[in-house]
């Protein structure tokens, strides 16, 4: 439930030739030499752009090329912005961990997405965040969680059972994660309620990806029919939860003298219960900015977690008999419950396999608060950090076979003190680690065994799968697969 800070374009947008070529244009205009620093074998870096254009063209690829060429730390200049890429452990660990007060998380991305997200804990920094985070904490707690297994089963049956012939998996799978995540973590959010917070957040989500990349776009502020389809987002996002808040709110009053349990554990009835230093309620914004950080960060990483997954088993039959075989001796025909999780072994290892090829928080970043050294460089303040599980993940120094699907590797690799820390980090880590990774694990765990049992889902052929490395890692024209219930074994 992580989410990455450098934006770019989504994979192949058209727009980004006719951008490009208008900056080059304009450069040529000034006369500036167009010649690539020296940068040592590095991807070119051009006077005023750095790297930008290749980071926007093709992200996942430039990065990789990056980091192989110029190591854990290597120099990345997107525009005026200067600093590193960093991808070794050591140095992961450094900045996400033992000397995490010496960045801060307000990058450009942030502070984009707090446009509609407002400043609940993924945005937020510093006392505001910590008081927020001791109030959603508890929501995670394995009981709680537990609680919500059969709920998280019952909607993914419901689901399915619309899923038949060809169809889109990442759009009916982020239609499922977010009707879980209104309905386990909010309560009384509808079916329709997800459907259009589903709607706003593509919205919101395609304008703040191309106001963190674009070249040459209007600030919010101008009244183009972008932006204004960016306002139309917000006042859907605000007026769903709003509904949310004042209903439990309008439910509190009226039982005042109810105990707070009575009226549900669930992260709304946190925030509605919670109080300040003064013993005051929080504002109703702060309530709204919490629910809608989590109904966005809680169902799209899920989602590409296990639309990634599925495309994997697909074009790996033999994994996809394992995991059949596990849940069928686990199950039989029941349905999964939160109890049968750790019995799931296949399952887990064919997860964290997936996230690893294709970590759906594929980057995430930080600025550099206070000097100090990193890795032997000097780090000033200003300096910008991406981290990148993309690169990572799929790092040859670190991983055998690295481009291979192969879930069997995590039989090892899940011994303790197996894997070093920060080779693996599909949730971030640290202070800043996702809050909702439990959460995450559970209803991924539950919904892939239960798909495992009822149907069978094949690539739809000729269907080409493209990562569009987006705010998270999705796919360039959706996932087309085949839809059926599972014959008997």
């Amino acid at each position: 439930m992580t989410t990455p800070p450098a934006g770019p374009a989504r994979h192949g947008d058209p727009t980004a030739p006719t951008k490009a070529a208008m900056l080059l244009d304009a450069l040529r205009s000034a006369r500036l030499p167009l010649d690539p620093l020296p940068l040592r074998g590095a991807p070119p870096s051009y006077p005023l752009l750095g790297h930008a254009l290749a980071m926007r063209r093709d992200p996942l690829r430039f990065l990789t090329r990056l980091a192989a060429e110029r190591g854990p730390m290597a120099p990345l200049h997107l525009g005026p912005v200067r600093g590193y890429l960093i991808t070794g452990p050591t140095e992961l660990e450094a900045v996400f961990r033992s000397k995490a007060k010496l960045y801060t998380r307000r990058t450009r991305v942030y502070d984009a997405m707090a446009l509609f997200l407002g400043h609940g804990i993924l945005t937020s920094e510093g006392e505001h965040w910590r008081k927020h985070r001791r109030i959603v904490q508890p929501a995670f707690h394995r009981r709680r969680l537990e609680s919500w297994a059969d709920t998280m089963v019952a909607l993914a049956d419901v689901h399915m059972d619309r899923w038949r012939g060809e169809l889109d998996l990442a759009d009916a799978m982020m239609r499922l994660t977010l009707d879980i995540v209104g309905r386990t973590l909010f309560g009384a959010a509808t079916a329709q309620d997800a459907t259009d917070v589903g709607r706003a957040m593509d919205a919101a989500q395609r304008w703040t990806e191309d106001l963190i990349s674009g070249l040459f776009v209007f600030p919010p502020g101008v009244p183009t029919a972008r932006n204004r389809r960016f306002q139309r987002a917000v006042a859907t996002l605000d007026r769903v939860a709003y509904r949310l808040i004042d209903a439990r709110l309008a439910a509190r009053s009226a039982t005042r003298t109810a105990a707070p349990e009575e009226d549900g554990d669930d992260v709304l009835s946190m925030l509605v219960e919670a109080r300040d230093e003064d013993g005051q309620p929080l504002p109703r914004k702060q309530i709204r900015d919490e629910v809608i950080t989590l109904l966005a960060a809680g169902h799209e990483t899920t989602s590409n977690a296990l639309s990634w997954t599925l495309m994997l088993l697909s074009k790996h039959p033999e994994a996809m008999r394992r995991l059949r075989e596990e849940v069928d001796a686990v199950l039989g025909e029941r349905p999964p419950t939160a109890a049968d999780v750790p019995k799931l072994t296949w399952a887990r290892w064919v997860l964290d396999e997936s996230m690893r090829l294709y970590p759906p928080a594929w980057t995430t970043g930080r600025f550099v608060a206070e000097a100090h050294e990193l890795g032997g460089v000097a780090m000033t303040p200003g300096t910008f950090t991406l981290l990148s599980p993309w690169v990572t993940h799929r790092d040859p120094e670190l991983w055998d076979d690295p481009e291979g699907f192969d879930p069997a590797r995590w039989e090892a690799l899940s011994k303790p003190g197996a894997l070093p820390p920060f080779q693996f980090y599909p949730f971030g880590g640290g202070p800043r680690k996702c809050v909702g990774e439990a959460f995450a694990y559970l209803e991924a765990t539950l919904i892939l065994a239960r798909i495992a049992q009822r149907m069978r889902l094949d690539l739809v052929p000729g269907h080409v799968v493209t990562p569009a490395p987006q705010i998270t890692l999705g796919f360039e024209g959706g996932l087309k697969m085949h839809a059926a219930p599972r014959e008997p074994s």
